[in-house]
């Protein structure tokens, strides 16, 4: 029952790199006998660094294209994955460690197979993915951290939209950002909307304030959960990017 509350996977691909127009390469992770990862691999012509983006709890990467597209744009080659169950991904999510296996074994391709050094890797999180992305850069010393719409726990979303379920019930996915996000070790960029309905804006602000510096927040106006790209148009890419490259290492 926890599980169907908290994921909301999606097998059907809507749209490829290939319908923007770019290059990419299937990516295929084995976890375990039971389980297979699936990615695409989007390599940006005079690369600037490359960005594993690890998407909500909805839906699949083949929904997070047109983000991409943006990135690549701004020469940034993106990892896009799939957690377990979700898109062509095999297995499911069982407890919150199994996000963030499969994130840090996405993280693991980069480091090992492409030979990204951790100094030229950008974890953005969205929503969900913030956590992978917060713990992560608590132990690789990465480029940066986006974070889109981030929270500080699931307990915390929980009481808000399952208030009849109790605390405990959640235990096992406490995605627990506020207890992580201190040990980061890159500078973060966090961008938000002001009405997003899933992820108050307030809690955004109270997580970004218990981060180390150096760190931006960025406020959409107006923007909810999902349109955070219509909202802020270009500057959806172009603000980050100034920050990334702002602080790039040498």
């Amino acid at each position: 029952m926890i599980t169907s509350m908290i994921f909301f996977p999606d097998k059907t691909v809507y749209e490829t790199p290939s319908d923007y127009g770019l290059s990419y390469e299937d990516v295929s992770l084995a976890i375990s006998s039971k389980v297979k990862l699936h990615g695409w691999f989007l390599k940006a012509p005079e690369e600037k660094g490359v960005i594993l983006f690890l998407h909500g709890n909805a839906g699949n990467i083949s929904a997070r294209v047109f983000k991409a597209k943006g990135w690549v744009k701004r020469g940034y080659s993106m990892f896009l994955v799939d957690y377990r169950g979700f898109g062509k991904s095999t297995g499911s999510i069982q407890h919150q460690d199994d996000v963030l296996q499969d994130a840090s074994a996405a993280l693991d391709w980069l480091m090992k197979e492409r030979k990204y050094p951790a100094e030229k890797i950008v974890l953005y999180g969205e929503s969900l993915g913030t956590h992978p992305a917060i713990r992560l850069a608590g132990k690789f010393p990465v480029a940066a951290v986006i974070l889109e719409a981030p929270y500080p726990s699931f307990i915390e979303l929980g009481k808000l939209h399952y208030p009849f379920v109790p605390s405990s019930m959640i235990q096992d996915f406490a995605f627990d950002n506020v207890r992580y996000i201190p040990e980061i070790k890159a500078p973060l960029f966090v961008l938000h909307g002001t009405h997003d309905e899933i992820c108050p804006y307030a809690m955004s602000q109270q997580l970004f304030e218990k981060a180390p510096q150096p760190k931006e927040f960025m406020t959409v106006a107006e923007g909810v959960h999902n349109d955070l790209p219509m909202k802020a148009g270009e500057n959806y890419w172009n603000k980050p990017v100034e920050f990334i490259e702002r602080y790039r290492r040498t």
